[in-house]
């Protein structure tokens, strides 16, 4: 049986619940709610829950840590579960796309995302999934990247924010009923509008 972990990226203190930097929790945390699922397993500095789907097993999981030690926690289960890099899917927040992209990958550098980052320095290696969701940058020059990402969504933004999530929990879905990282690349790098 194959073992695969879902992984969303975030920062775990509350005061970050609606941030910008938090899409990947909000993308695991709609997956959760779409398929009655709860994250009840707080192991490795982080909370997950185990699904089988047919002959596949999933991990859906959060890091309960800041963006920047998020590489912690998925070395620490992938090794308790011995699950390979390429069967990871991490889901994360894109400066460099629109509000309103997702985008999915195979591999590749962080992009300068730090959640991101710091899972390719601890598993030495950028071969694992991911699904980017476009956040943009702001028009100020006067704020910096890293107090854009704290900042929550504006009321427009949500509405296309709150559509972005819906179709990346399609996604998930698709992924664990067995389609390939191609087929979601062909199927979900969109922007919606």
């Amino acid at each position: 049986m194959s073992i695969y972990m879902i992984v969303g990226l975030g920062n775990y203190p509350e005061q970050y619940r609606n941030t910008k930097h938090n899409v990947g929790f909000m993308v695991i945390d709609k997956l959760c709610q779409s398929l009655s699922l709860e994250l009840t397993n707080h192991k490795f500095n982080g909370y997950f829950v185990k699904v089988a789907v047919e002959t596949q097993q999933f991990i859906i999981a959060k890091p309960y840590t800041y963006m920047n030690l998020s590489g912690d926690f998925v070395k620490d289960i992938c090794q308790f579960y011995q699950i390979p890099p390429q069967n990871i899917l991490v889901i994360h927040d894109d400066a460099d796309s629109n509000i309103g992209t997702i985008r999915v990958r195979s591999s590749g550098s962080s992009g300068g995302q730090n959640g991101i980052k710091d899972i390719i320095n601890k598993l030495n290696t950028d071969n694992f999934n991911r699904v980017k969701i476009g956040i943009g940058r702001s028009n100020n020059r006067n704020i910096s990247l890293a107090d854009y990402v704290l900042t929550p969504f504006g009321n427009i933004e949500k509405s296309v924010i709150n559509q972005v999530i819906g179709k990346a929990v399609e996604l998930l879905i698709d992924f664990m009923n067995g389609a390939s990282v191609q087929d979601l690349m062909n199927h979900y790098n969109i922007t919606v509008k």
